[in-house]
């Protein structure tokens, strides 16, 4: 019988069983009361300790292995309710993002920041094929929608083709005299991350509540919201970057479901089986190549999320004591994980470069050729179009390396967490305002991209606080998938100190920021529940079958928040179930009240600085005061 069974209020999670079936491979994790039901009945009637013969190990099942590779039990599924729900927190969170994202899109009229790069160049490769050089003038002619000054002399580009052929695609549909057209395939991407996070974090921790949380926070945010509203690169590494991510948990659930249904009926010690086929992971080297397609950052993420895979794989095959894990961990599965990754990842990168391979205009096409005619070859070995695209990249390296020109708003990583240096995208002074009508003979256009700072600064805290109680404490693998954006698009930046660096950057990891805030918030709410077979699910399995915590009882709480005076009442009321994913006694007051401070905070700093995310005509007095620090102006 099984040691401690959760009672019917648990919701939809079966009764666990898997103590039960193998004591040898769970003793330690096994509540006390029910190790020693379990030695008594080994005891025989003898009643001395010392005569009791060792148990033989007995084969595992399933439900046994899944526990112990912290999957939910055999059969489950969530709940109809929940997932219902799920699907109605997206749509309106994405709601949010397409208004927050569409609406006077348009404005300005005229290319601003860097859009005088990447949207004439996206314009020539859907013209010319290649990104071509401009007369001088062009970017004015250019929101004119006069394309005259556009030449057919190669231009030399330091980033990959992928992100101008989609901002590309936004002209095609709405005309490339559109400033809506210029930006409205950023604008779409901004809209699907959102949606996308709500939908990971969902599949994280099983609660619509907090999916709605994480959605409608990367919705609101201000970083999110800018640089979805401009012609830039960005913006779309942050949706493949978290595709990416989310390939990659999908691919850790399945992955281990199959190591537990293959060593079903096994004793510790058998081989794993060897899935020669992972889609989720494939999926993920995908998404990774698409991600280095828009910018080379996107290696760091692809070098994260290898690592990440590896060393999962290797915790998998360790819990469940296969045979020689650790070696075959690192050659056989290792190897397999490199093959789904990097290879998949090459292969993509290679070929968003299909359009310059097949024009011979191109910046640096025909160049090993000129060097053989020369006398001088170089890298004879490779065929021609490689080795003019392998010393297209050799430069394009040792421009990004050398790059240190100063510019106003360049920020040091350091600061980014905390939007110390803001990037001002666009401005329009009082001079040019004259007569503008805001209620003051001082007005100012202004496009700044600053950060939802209700969601920064809690986010700083909350990474904290996720460090030490769910990555170190609890060990809860949940929160590498939130880390792994800080640890593949944020971390590197650091290596570049010296280069001429933006605190914009910063939006190919927000949703990780978001996902991280909304994690310790779940944890405060009571609303994240602990990952299956871990220890502390098995201990509050079995508080509950001791009647310690439940219906009409305190949630728990930890030593710190009982010393503090929460939990002293049971929760009675509350948000239903199929919303939190957990029953309402779980719910703890005081973290909802924190949810409700956050979010309304962000919802107010939302409209405060609506006007300055979004280039509004308003007084300099009133811009001035939304420049909380120096370093903002």
């Amino acid at each position: 019988m099984p040691p401690s069974a959760p009672s019917p209020s648990e919701g939809d999670r079966p009764e666990p069983t898997a103590q039960a079936e193998q004591v040898t491979a769970a003793t330690a994790q096994v509540p006390q009361a029910a190790i020693e039901e379990l030695t008594d009945g080994l005891d025989g009637d003898s009643g001395e300790a010392g005569n009791i013969e060792p148990a033989e190990p007995q084969p595992r099942s399933e439900t046994f292995l899944r526990e112990r590779l912290g999957l939910n039990p055999l059969g489950w599924t969530l709940a109809p309710a929940v997932r219902l729900r799920g699907w109605v927190v997206t749509a309106v969170v994405t709601v949010v993002a397409a208004l927050t994202r569409l609406i006077s899109l348009s404005h300005p009229h005229s290319l601003m920041f860097d859009e005088i790069y990447y949207v004439k160049d996206a314009y020539a490769l859907w013209h010319n094929g290649y990104e071509s050089t401009w007369k001088d003038g062009a970017d004015a002619l250019f929101a004119k929608g006069d394309f005259s000054a556009l030449t057919t002399d190669p231009s030399y580009i330091v980033h990959p083709q992928l992100g101008k052929w989609l901002i590309g695609l936004g002209m095609e549909i709405f005309g490339a005299d559109s400033s809506f057209g210029w930006r409205f395939m950023p604008a779409v991407a901004g809209i699907l991350t959102v949606a996308l996070l709500a939908r990971l974090t969902l599949r994280l921790t099983h609660s619509p509540a907090l999916a709605g949380v994480a959605g409608l926070l990367l919705a609101v945010d201000g970083v999110g919201i800018t640089e979805s509203r401009i012609g830039l690169l960005d913006v779309f590494i942050g949706l493949f970057g978290l595709l990416t991510v989310y390939c990659l948990v999908r691919d850790r659930e399945w992955f281990r479901s199959r190591l537990a249904a293959g060593l079903d009926g096994t004793l510790p010690g058998a081989w794993a089986p060897l899935p020669l086929l992972r889609p989720w992971l494939l999926a993920a080297g995908l998404n990774a190549g698409l991600t280095c397609s828009i910018k080379w950052s996107g290696a760091y993420l692809l070098a994260a999320v290898g690592i990440l895979v590896v060393v999962w794989d290797l915790t998998a095959l360790r819990r469940l004591e296969a045979r020689s894990w650790l070696a075959d961990g690192i050659l056989h599965r290792g190897g397999l994980d490199f093959l789904h990754l990097v290879p998949v990842a090459f292969a993509v990168y290679v070929a968003g470069w299909w359009s310059w391979f097949t024009h011979a205009g191109a910046y640096k096409h025909g160049w090993a050729e000129q060097m053989r005619q020369a006398g001088t070859p170089v890298r004879s070995w490779l065929p021609d179009s490689l080795n003019d695209l392998l010393e297209y990249h050799l430069s394009m390296y040792r421009f990004h390396v050398s790059l240190d020109s100063t510019h106003p708003y360049m920020s040091k990583p350091i600061g980014w967490l905390v939007q110390w240096r803001p990037t001002s995208f666009y401005w329009r002074g009082t001079e040019e305002m004259t007569g503008a009508g805001c209620g003051s003979d001082q007005c100012v256009q202004a496009v700044t991209s600053i950060g939802n700072i209700a969601v920064w600064w809690s986010a700083v805290v909350a990474l904290a606080f996720c460090l030490v109680v769910l990555a170190w404490r609890r060990r809860d693998w949940r929160m590498w998938a939130a880390l792994i954006g800080y640890v593949g698009l944020y971390l590197p930046w650091f290596l570049y100190g010296d280069r001429t660096i933006f605190t914009f950057y910063t939006v190919a990891f927000v949703p990780f920021v978001v996902l991280v805030l909304t994690l310790a918030l779940g944890v405060m709410t009571g609303w994240l529940r602990p990952v299956p077979g871990s220890p502390l699910a098995l201990a509050q399995e079995g508080a509950l079958a001791e009647g310690r915590i439940g219906p009409e009882r305190p949630a728990p709480r930890g030593w710190l928040a009982t010393q503090v005076g929460f939990g002293m009442r049971p929760t009675r009321r509350g948000l239903p179930e199929a919303w939190t994913g957990v029953p309402v006694w779980r719910t703890r007051t005081e973290g909802v009240w924190l949810v409700g401070a956050v979010v309304v905070a962000a919802l107010v700093c939302a409209v405060l600085w609506w006007p300055i995310w979004t280039g509004q005509t308003v007084s300099y007095s009133f811009w001035r005061m939304h420049m909380w620090l120096g370093s903002w102006i």
